[in-house]
């Protein structure tokens, strides 16, 4: 079982030799985390190096006069260094980011049209497959299929597109219209969840918020590991479609 990374309670350090001693294990911590979710042409180290300059860019912007603790701020920049890391590194072919924008869109028309998740047979015909091709193309997917509720974008607002995460983090340039944003966001992403299969949210559950790996997921549902991983990318794709977000206009779906 995943083990959450405690962290440490230490305020901001004088320096930054003592700043990276007390939060170094952080960054290692979330790039552990991030590691089980993205290809294998990620390196380890290379996700490291961003959250340290992500550690290194929390201390400059600190102002612990907002009432937010440092071990807590600086979690959200470490995070939010690699999650920016991720999304400028482009793995994925155009014929893959096609066909994942092809799912969600069938997707989408059959839950438009039946008024209930659409059931995996469903969206197979839909697309033309026969059910184990279709299951073949939420594995060719799973890459496509992190999902970090914190980078969530939250369009709509006059000030352009924000995520989840800088409104945790205590941006500076937070304003109270970005925090009606967020709380509006909130109820969304909490509707959409609610909408989810309970095969899929349960799978959300122990992924996400308890943060087991696919195979101990599968070994709680008595599925085999590409089978939650099937579940996963087509999880990703209803939720994306429920929130109504573009088919894929990301990297990271």
């Amino acid at each position: 079982m995943s083990v959450a990374y405690d962290r440490p309670s230490l305020e901001l350090p004088e320096s930054p030799e003592l700043l990276l001693d007390a939060y170094l294990p952080l960054a290692q911590y979330h790039a552990d985390q991030l590691m089980r979710r993205v290809p294998d042409s990620i390196e380890r180290d290379d996700l490291i190096n961003a959250g340290v300059l992500g550690l290194l860019d929390a201390a400059s912007r600190f102002d612990p006069g907002r009432g937010i603790q440092f071990s807590t701020f600086v979690g959200y920049r470490v995070r939010g260094a690699m999650m920016d890391y991720l999304r400028d590194f482009d793995w994925f072919p155009r014929s893959l980011r096609d066909t994942a924008k092809e799912m969600q869109q069938a997707l989408s028309r059959l839950e438009q049209e039946y008024g209930r998740p659409a059931e995996e047979s469903e969206i197979a015909n839909a697309l033309g497959l026969d059910l184990d091709t279709y299951r073949q193309k939420l594995l060719d997917i799973k890459g496509m299929s992190v999902l970090y509720f914190d980078d969530l974008p939250l369009a709509g607002n006059e000030d352009g597109d924000l995520d989840v995460l800088e409104v945790i983090a205590g941006d500076p340039e937070e304003t109270p219209e970005r925090q009606t944003a967020m709380h509006e966001f909130m109820g969304q992403l909490a509707t959409a969840i609610e909408a989810l299969p309970v095969r899929e949210r349960i799978i959300l559950t122990l992924y996400y918020y308890e943060e087991l790996s696919m195979k101990e997921v599968a070994l709680v549902l008595s599925l085999t590991e590409s089978r939650v991983s099937q579940l996963h990318s087509q999880m990703v794709l209803r939720l994306r479609q429920l929130l109504h977000l573009e088919p894929h206009d990301d990297q990271l779906g």
